[in-house]
């Protein structure tokens, strides 16, 4: 059986608030960013079901990561870098830094090896880490594919608030978003639909749901 996926939006960066914060190198979250993980982390509901933290390599996703899930990341020790899951645009705010630059600043929290192994291109913003919608959609079935192919019952992952559109389907092929922009430090839960074969679609469940109160039938959500 697939696991449930856990999916969130990174936490508050300086790019989120600062005039032209497009331009800000791969930052770190502010005061404000880390106070929202924290918030996170005491409302999430699932800490002891957790069997494998994701990240995407941005800075802000890592650090949203190791806040948000710290029961988590006590126990299991290591986030594993997935660079499927990296922003959509190609602005210095979604491009990668080194792999030598994560890890000075993270340590061994960190696993990389899908950064020097499996996708060492993945801060170029080429091939498939590109910008276009349809490069896009598929970078996100793959990341689909490759958590719903995991043995672990939990997953969570870290993403951003554009791509996360397109891991959860709610992204045409023009490059609309077809609900409304995710929260920092959002968190919503998903099952997968087994019928969708390698589309591997996800379904977000009853229980994340109701975890939004202001979501009602006439909203975008």
């Amino acid at each position: 059986m697939p696991p449930t996926l856990h999916l969130v939006r990174h936490a508050e960066g300086p790019h989120n608030t600062a005039w032209h914060g497009e331009g800000i190198k791969d930052p770190f979250l502010t005061d404000h960013g880390r106070e929202q993980c924290e918030e996170l982390c005491s409302q999430f509901p699932h800490h002891d079901k957790i069997e494998l933290l994701m990240a995407s390599p941005m800075k802000r996703c890592i650090e949203t990561c190791k806040i948000s899930f710290q029961p988590a990341v006590d126990r299991l020790q290591k986030i594993l870098l997935m660079p499927l899951a990296q922003e959509a645009s190609d602005e210095h705010m979604d491009t990668g830094s080194s792999t030598e630059e994560i890890k000075e600043a993270f340590g061994d929290l960190v696993d990389e090896h899908r950064l020097v192994d499996v996708h060492p291109y993945w801060n170029k913003n080429i091939g498939r880490f590109g910008t276009d919608p349809t490069t896009q959609m598929e970078r996100a079935r793959q990341l689909r594919c490759f958590i719903m192919g995991r043995q672990e019952k939990h997953v969570a992952i870290v993403s951003h608030g554009s791509f996360n559109h397109c891991i959860t389907g709610k992204f045409k092929p023009d490059g609309t978003q077809t609900t409304r922009m995710w929260n920092n430090a959002e968190c919503r839960s998903y099952t997968f639909d087994e019928s969708s074969g390698e589309e591997a679609l996800i379904v977000e469940t009853e229980e994340s749901i109701s975890r939004r109160p202001e979501l009602n039938e006439g909203q975008n959500n």
